[in-house]
């Protein structure tokens, strides 16, 4: 078990540091962001300055070749005027439409000529119809052969070309150096190719392209212009920091760099310092916590000792008092928990008592026990199981008090919580008796049992004996009846061909085909009879297993158990049966169910004054449902008696006509023997161009596949 003192100690250390830790981290992080922020501001107020200067230095070479294209006149010293004055200016050419020179100053002619032919220069095609201006990439001049670049101007039929010095162009951006003494531009023209590093001068002299540098990988092509962005160095691994942006005329990307490292290493010393200063901090705060800590936890030890006595049950010992206001609370709690203790254990005795009596005062049988053995026992249940102690039934096999044909169904049920359900149990004679059982889980004494409730319902079950068997006597003198109606017809029949040999046979006229025909009437007749005794016999049969049913085999029986009586009274029986419809159960004791619902409606049509009587009998599967629907025109059922008609003994009719125990019966044997499901409803019914009031029975039962 944890110790209160180290938890809380080392929650507090702990608690300590990870403030310190996340302070010292907040600290950094925001440090770091301050410092990037501070050079990202850095960097654009740079770089913007640069553009400007840049885009100032192009827009003075436009306006320069615009006044010389305008003013130029053969033979004077704009030229020469304007070279001298403009020291970034090396040489200026003037061009025929053909790309000769008809005209040109530079400051070092040694490789220039009037009437060289300049028309393959990159600088003299990228001007034509379309398009009267243009600034060239690098290019080695062929002036002074060293790199420069080039603004052309095509007016009318003359052609200026400007070609500037980047040595002498790059004398504002070489004094922009960082701390390292580095410099902070690159320049680059719109193909990639250095037009200025003053750091690595002679990628500006190999024309070094950067495109698949990191400049490009990493800087220009992920992030948008004036975005800080870390990258490499084009002839080195060095990391830089920096951003880029774009000169509209010229397409030129101007970039401005920082190296990454020395941004880190002012981090450093922060650093350094905010661990000390942490440290200190910790130290400091930990003194005084734990001394307050040491105090407190005297306080704690001394209460501890004191519950301890009162878990012993020395309730009278007095509790000193402290200097801390919530552990003086404590203390005062503390005391009023030793008067609540000893009420409490005054009232839990008096609950076990209660408990007790009221485990043994129930009319129920109470069996405490886990999944495997008895663990307690009220006094019913000692009478239930034929005990004379306790002893007899605590700590044995729950499942000696089961009988054999129950035993799986209590091991499916025994784990979890569940609903009444019926089972066969066994005394200590061996006895077996039919009870309801009933179990719930719950928590005793940090146990998980379980509390069956146990009912005897033999005696229930020897009345619902008693009601079916009163059924079957109800049905036996109705299907009586029916024999007796369907008996009239081929007795007759019989009597009448006796009658007539013996007639025949006294006036002599009896020959042997005359004799021979009216044997085999008798006969068929007799066998017809002893085919009515078969089905009336069969279905008085008691059914001992579930079987598959043909649902339209059962309901035909049962029709033509009936048939007579329906032709008696002018029934009309309409059947609309789906084929291979099969369910599981008993086969007799559907038919009875049949007959009884069918026989109420019959009963029903003969009280009606009209002579269209009609019973309507369909089949069909729905989702996997079998549904027997049974519908009669005969004015339905009052609303004040529909929820009643499945009760015992309740009948509409006189006393001798019913008993009330044919629909109780046939909900006995559909619910419970087949664990079907069935409904009454008042309905409309169409039969002969006219609309009746009429009852429709509905059962369910789960279709039995693959049959």
């Amino acid at each position: 078990m944890k110790s209160l003192k180290n938890t809380i100690s080392t929650l507090v250390l702990f608690s300590i540091i990870m403030v310190s830790i996340i302070i010292g981290i907040i600290s950094i992080i925001s440090f770091n962001d301050m410092k990037i922020n501070s050079v990202k501001h850095s960097q654009q107020q740079v770089i913007k300055q640069v553009k400007s200067q840049a885009n100032h230095l192009l827009n003075k070479i436009e306006k320069i070749s615009n006044y010389i294209i305008k003013n130029y006149k053969v033979g004077d010293t704009l030229l020469k005027n304007v070279v001298e004055l403009n020291s970034d200016i090396s040489s200026i050419l003037i061009l025929n439409k053909e790309g000769r020179i008809i005209d040109f100053y530079a400051k070092s002619n040694d490789h220039i000529y009037k009437g060289f032919d300049y028309s393959n220069k990159t600088y003299f095609k990228s001007v034509n119809k379309f398009k009267s201006s243009s600034w060239s990439n690098v290019f080695f001049s062929s002036v002074d052969n060293k790199p420069s670049i080039s603004y052309t101007l095509k007016k009318d039929n003359k052609v200026l070309v400007i070609i500037l010095r980047l040595d002498i162009f790059s004398n504002f951006i070489t004094k922009l150096q960082n701390n390292d003494n580095s410099h902070m531009i690159r320049i680059l023209d719109q193909n990639g190719i250095f037009i200025f590093n003053p750091d690595s001068i002679n990628l500006v002299n190999q024309r070094f392209n950067a495109k698949n540098s990191s400049i490009y990988n990493d800087l220009i092509n992920k992030n948008s212009e004036f975005n800080l962005a870390k990258f490499k160095n084009s002839n080195s691994n060095d990391n830089n920091f920096g951003m880029y942006t774009k000169l509209e005329k010229t397409g030129w990307t101007i970039v401005i760099r920082e190296n990454y490292d020395l941004v880190l290493n002012t981090l450093k010393g922060f650093l350094i310092s905010l661990f000390f200063v942490v440290l200190l901090f910790i130290l400091f705060i930990l003194y005084f916590v734990f001394k307050l800590f040491t105090n407190i936890f005297k306080q704690f030890d001394y209460l501890q000792e004191t519950t301890k006595d009162i878990s012993n049950g020395k309730y009278n010992k007095k509790i000193e008092k402290s200097t801390f206001k919530e552990i003086s609370e404590l203390i005062g709690s503390f005391e009023k928990m030793k008067t609540q203790i000893n009420n409490r254990e005054k009232h839990l005795k008096n609950s076990r008592d209660s408990f007790e009596f009221l485990f043994n005062s129930t009319m129920e049988a109470i069996i405490i026990h886990d999944t495997k053995y008895c663990i307690d026992v009220n006094d019913i249940t000692l009478k239930l199981l034929g005990a004379n102690s306790k002893d007899e039934i605590k700590n044995k096999s729950i499942f000696d008090f089961i009988a054999n044909s129950s035993i799986q169904t209590v091991k499916r049920k025994i784990l979890k919580d569940n609903l009444p359900y019926e089972v066969e149990l066994k005394k200590l004679n061996g006895e077996v008796f039919t009870a309801l059982i009933q179990g719930k889980f719950v928590e005793l004494n940090s146990k998980r049992l379980k509390i069956t409730n146990i009912v005897d319902i033999s005696e229930l079950k020897n009345k619902d004996k008693l009601i079916f068997q009163q059924s079957k006597m109800v049905s036996m003198g109705e299907m009586i009846g029916n024999i007796a109606h369907q008996w009239r017809q081929p007795l007759s029949s019989i009597s009448t061909a006796a009658s007539g040999i013996k007639i025949e046979k006294e006036f002599g006229i009896l020959d042997d085909k005359s004799l021979e025909n009216s044997l085999n009437m008798i006969i068929k007749n007799t066998k017809y009879l002893s085919k009515t005794i078969d089905d009336f016999r069969n279905f008085f049969k008691v059914d001992k297993e579930k079987e598959s049913i043909d649902i339209s085999f059962v309901i035909n029986k049962a029709l033509k158990l009936l048939e007579s009586s329906f032709k008696n009274h002018y029934i009309d029986i309409q059947k609309e049966f789906s084929n291979d419809l099969f369910i599981k159960g008993y086969k007799n004791e559907l038919t009875q169910a049949l007959i009884n619902i069918i026989n109420n409606a019959k009963d029903a049509l003969k009280e009606l004054n009209h002579e269209d009587r009609l019973i309507n009998i369909h089949t069909y599967l729905e989702n996997d449902i079998v549904v027997i629907s049974i519908k009669d025109n005969a004015g339905g059922i009052k609303k004040s008696i529909k929820s009643k008609i499945f009760e015992p003994y309740f009948t509409t009719k006189h006393q001798k006509q019913g008993t009330g125990i044919g629909l109780y019966m046939t909900h006995q044997i559909i619910v419970d023997h087949m664990n079907g499901k069935i409904d009454v409803n008042n309905i409309k019914i169409n039969y002969k161009n006219s609309e009746y009031i009429g009852c429709e029975f509905k059962i369910y039962f789960d279709y039995l596949k693959n049959t």
